[in-house]
């Protein structure tokens, strides 16, 4: 019995073909691209979107033929990104992503209005200009003739659930990213909507994850070579999909889930203990587990400083790499210098996430020298997010979180140089499971589970998922790590007002 895990990233689409013991059988990729008309805005063309799940679709359809029809797809989604349709299902304007930060004055407006722990309690998410409350009121306030337009406002699981089956279906955990759901009410929440100015007729509707919601349609199972009584599952945030993949299910397993960005959390029973945590910038929302929460912490830059830099500078090493037949991402981390940076690098390239949430926030360099080279700038892009993270972890452990095993998943696991610098700056053992694409696998997992195969989730995660490898922390460098670390917490604090500045600067040439 194969089904479909359908990861919608920020910048990636990928389709993953597993059989009922989460083996991966066949994996089919594309990017999608990302348009930035103006600093801190981050956009995508819906139709660019929609054709790429497709293509993608279509490519596991193809090579699938010698194995068995996969009989049900199941979502894993990034979250916040908003997708703004009319009343016939055509969008009126390009997707606003989650990483996008034009919604400044929108989420303040938003925290006067409800208070800041109002918020934080309804959904489990700190408010934010990543939320998709603040973007919708973003496009009400700056495009009015544009949001009269609109009778949909969708995220990614749902739009592309609306397109394969016809039908609008958000999962729990999704809808907390929206800063629009009611956690306790399992619900819509009413005053969110009422000062919004919407209703929800114009938002999909809610379900557990793991839940047969429908099938695909026929015209569209035809155009991609499947069954029309092939099974759409609700899915998931993908963070939470990931964590279902990495078996992060139970109190004690952390999941460090390295892509675009980079998202640390633990599995709980209870919101108590984040509801502790003050300040309240860590999201703690429903998991795709029945009845458990997930806490997290969220590093916006994290694979995304390394493709920054392939897309910038790294032409050479990509045409290099193109020739070898190699990935570019690894052969410029092939490049890097074999000991630890003498630059650091404040990796804010799209603010900051925990635990400082400051959206104005942006990057730095420091220590350039006459003698700094690219290597070491390349090193220092692959140990900056690993010092964030350290922030980050740092912070969860004084306030005694369970916290026994780090499994790592995402694309940041395939660079093993990449996982041991993350296990010598953290200090701590890096385990890694049987498939990188953990999202597509916790997607796998629900499918399976909504097909009966398995009778919970932990019995599937049980029989799914597998330990690869565990990376152990080395001692060679660890003073130089830890003087390293002292001076990247004092950076931010430092160049706070500075960013300040130079974001306003940005806002004022817009």
């Amino acid at each position: 019995m194969s089904v479909i895990g359908l990861d919608l990233g920020t910048t990636v689409c990928k389709a993953s073909l597993f059989d009922e013991k989460g083996n991966p059988v066949l994996l089919e990729h594309k990017e999608y691209s990302v348009v930035s008309p103006h600093p801190g805005w981050a956009e995508q063309d819906p139709i660019e979107v929609w054709n790429t799940v497709k293509d993608v679709l279509k490519g596991i359809v193809v090579r699938a033929g010698k194995y068995s029809i996969p009989e049900a797809i199941c979502i894993s989604a990034q979250g916040e990104a908003v997708v703004f349709l009319d009343r016939n299902l055509k969008p009126v304007r390009r997707n606003i992503l989650g990483m996008d930060m034009r919604s400044l004055s929108q989420v303040e407006k938003l925290k006067e209005e409800f208070g800041e722990s109002w918020l934080y309690e309804l959904s489990g998410v700190p408010a934010h200009p990543i939320t998709t409350s603040a973007k919708i009121l973003w496009v009400k306030e700056e495009e009015l003739d544009v949001f009269r337009q609109i009778s949909y406002f969708l995220c990614y699981e749902d739009f592309i659930l609306l397109k394969l089956g016809g039908i609008a279906a958000i999962d729990y955990s999704l809808a907390c990213r929206t800063m629009m759901f009611d956690m306790g009410k399992k619900e819509w929440s009413g005053k969110v909507l009422d000062y919004l100015e919407i209703d929800s007729d114009n938002l999909a509707n809610i379900h557990p994850s793991g839940e047969i919601v429908g099938e695909m349609s026929a015209r569209i199972a035809r155009e991609i070579g499947l069954p029309s009584h092939t099974k759409l599952v609700t899915g998931g945030h993908d963070v939470t999909c990931a964590a279902l993949g990495a078996g992060s299910i139970r109190e004690g397993i952390a999941a460090d889930i390295l892509g675009t960005a980079e998202i640390f959390g633990v599995t709980l029973e209870s919101r108590k203990t984040a509801l502790d945590i003050k300040p309240s910038h860590f999201a703690c929302y429903c998991h795709v587990v029945p009845g458990r929460f997930w806490l997290m912490s969220l590093n916006q830059t994290c694979g995304l400083l390394l493709k920054w830099y392939r897309d910038t500078f790294g032409q050479k090493e990509t045409e290099e790499a193109k020739k070898r037949g190699e990935d570019s991402f690894s052969f410029i981390i092939n490049q890097a210098k074999r000991s630890p940076a003498n630059a650091v690098i404040l990796p804010h390239l799209v603010g900051s996430g925990t635990p400082w949430i400051d959206a104005e926030s942006q990057g730095a360099i420091l220590g350039l020298t006459i003698n700094t080279d690219k290597s070491d700038i390349i090193r220092a892009i692959l140990e900056a997010p690993a010092y964030e993270q350290k922030v980050n972890l740092d912070f969860f452990k004084r306030f005694s979180l369970p916290i026994k095993e780090i499994r790592a998943t995402g694309g940041g696991t395939k660079s093993k140089i990449w996982l041991q610098i993350r296990a010598d700056i953290l200090n701590e053992t890096i385990t890694t499971v049987h498939t990188n694409e953990a999202s597509c696998l916790g997607a796998a997992i629900l499918a399976q589970y909504a097909l009966g195969k398995y009778s919970s989730l932990e019995e599937a995660v049980d029989q799914m998922v597998r330990v690869k490898i565990r990376i152990f922390p080395k001692r060679t460098y660890r003073d130089d790590y830890e003087l390293r670390y002292k001076v990247f917490t004092k950076i931010y604090p430092a160049l706070k007002q500075i960013n300040h500045l130079m974001s306003a600067i940005q806002q004022a040439r817009r």
